[in-house]
């Protein structure tokens, strides 16, 4: 399988971030992507390793791709916001919100008059373009947020040029938590949905269907694709829980995209290995599913879902073959069509390579 991945991923690490009332070390650190990079590379027969410039994806084509998804004055910020932070006098480790635009605040004004205010405060622009204390800037974070969906794109045209049958972006950031016009859970730009809209680019036929596997609900998949019925988004999920807002059941989508998003909430405490597979495989197996008919897979791959996982765990998830069953079922699934795998969450260190391993050799298996 192949696997497109930057070293420039690795560069993002914020000193702190503020969870659960304390302040704690940055979670979702440089250490993730080095654990699953050092796992693939050492199984050269089964991982063909492809560094991100190797595929030679224009810039354009790639701010064409962040455009489709996020909007234009959300993607500025995330360029500029840093330096903005520390020119307007803020400590140079991290920028971090205090602030957040709650409903009841704005009330009824109209969003492009709070903006306008927001705008005139760097951290009013923090509060404005964020929605949890899990995200902080640094100098470095917007060049590995950008290389992150570089590689989502570069994953997809490999699939899109008929290059790969199936391909890994070994993305990090994450991306399934970010809105069109907002940061949250670790995410900034939502990986996954550039390589979406990437894939149907030029075709308004082609249909996608996003499997996101990750512990948490993907918020930010959801909404950016709750109108559309050319992407069908299944999201397996720990429930009640972060980001707390979303993720039952009863969220099928809107408009002509209502029955085209499925949420499985499911219960941290009492799930299993067996019962999870078993929620996979029904709903995989779900005649509105079949019936979909998609061109492509996208799997938002977390492995937070990990017994050990600091950051969430199912408790009843402690066989690792479930993860090597887990890839086989998406193989199952998804038969002739084109596969890729993008990597979202999953904060045990000591056991998320071979994890990612397990699932894409699932996924291979004959």
């Amino acid at each position: 399988m192949d696997v497109i991945y930057s070293d420039e991923c690795a560069l993002h690490y914020p000193p702190y971030e503020i969870t659960r009332g304390q302040i704690k070390k940055y979670a979702e650190s440089p250490a993730r992507f080095l654990a699953i990079k050092t796992s693939l590379q050492s199984q050269p027969n089964t991982f063909h390793m492809i560094p991100l410039k190797q595929h030679n994806m224009d810039d354009y084509t790639i701010q064409q791709g962040l455009h489709e998804v996020h909007d234009s004055d959300y993607i500025e910020f995330l360029k500029t916001i840093y330096q903005d932070w520390v020119a307007a006098g803020g400590p140079s480790d991290a920028a971090i919100a205090e602030t957040f635009v709650h409903p009841n605040l704005v009330g009824p004004l109209d969003p492009d008059h709070y903006k306008k205010i927001a705008s005139n405060n760097v951290r009013g622009k923090l509060g404005l373009y964020n929605f949890d204390l899990s995200v902080a800037y640094t100098q470095d974070t917007w060049t590995s947020v950008y290389a992150a969906a570089q590689v989502a794109v570069a994953a997809a045209d490999r699939l899109k040029s008929k290059q790969s049958h199936a391909v890994y972006a070994l993305c990090r950031p994450p991306g399934h938590h970010a809105t069109c016009n907002a940061a949250g859970g670790y995410c900034f730009i939502n990986n996954t949905a550039v390589a979406t809209r990437y894939l149907q680019h030029g075709d308004s036929n082609t249909k996608v269907l996003i499997l996101d596997v990750d512990y948490h609900h993907g918020n930010g998949t959801q909404d950016i694709f709750y109108d559309d019925p050319s992407v069908m988004y299944i999201s397996l999920h720990g429930y009640p829980g972060y980001p707390y807002f979303t993720g039952s059941s009863e969220e099928q989508g809107r408009g002509d995209g209502h029955g085209y998003n499925i949420n499985l909430p499911l219960d941290p405490s009492t799930t299993t290995d067996h019962s999870y597979l078993a929620q996979l495989h029904k709903v995989l197996e779900d005649p509105k599913v079949i019936e979909f008919d998609p061109d492509y897979v996208v799997c938002s791959l977390g492995l937070d879902t990990w017994h050990e996982d600091p950051v969430a765990g199912m408790q009843g998830i402690q066989d690792m073959n479930t993860y090597d069953k887990i890839g086989y079922t998406i193989k199952q699934y998804a038969g002739s069509r084109p596969v890729l795998f993008v990597q979202e969450g999953g904060c045990h260190v000591e056991s998320l390579g071979e994890l990612v391993s397990r699932v894409l050799k699932g996924f291979l298996q004959e």
